[in-house]
């Protein structure tokens, strides 16, 4: 049996590193992106923080929740937001959406959505419940899929 032990031991020093992305505390934050965050989301409470590598480059990921609205946000280390995906009520996607989803999925309802900001575009991620399945679909503010 001790051999046993050891092997768990060694298996789980092993796979500890593993994997693209750390969970940070959010102490751990670099300044420059706790600052800027903190100044766009004052009352939001840090979820999770992880970080990542992105076209070779670390960035961090932040996971928040602001009262009822839920948002990950992706900031460099200069502290430039490259990526926001806010959480929607369906009713609040755009109308352009809503007929490209009917369109795309006849008699389908959308039954969660992301507002998804990147930089200046602005794309819309749609969870579409239709036959008992979900499709997960991307449409740009006007309508047309992307993705």
């Amino acid at each position: 049996m001790p051999g046993r032990s050891l092997v768990t031991v060694l298996i789980l020093l092993l796979t500890a590193g593993a994997g693209p992305a750390r969970a940070q505390h959010r102490d751990t934050l670099p300044t420059a992106i706790a600052t800027v965050f903190r100044t766009a989301y004052p009352d939001a409470k840090i979820l999770n923080v992880s970080r990542e590598r992105r076209a070779g480059k670390v960035v961090y990921e932040i996971e928040s929740q602001d009262g009822p609205t839920r948002r990950d946000l992706i900031y460099d280390l200069a502290g430039r937001n490259l990526e926001t995906e806010e959480v929607i009520p369906a009713d609040s996607v755009p109308a352009e959406v809503r007929a490209a989803v009917q369109r795309d999925v006849a008699g389908g309802t959308i039954v969660n959505a992301e507002r998804v900001t990147r930089e200046k575009v602005i794309l819309y991620e749609v969870g579409v419940r239709h036959g008992g399945k979900t499709r997960y679909l991307t449409y740009d503010p006007m309508g047309k899929r992307v993705e």
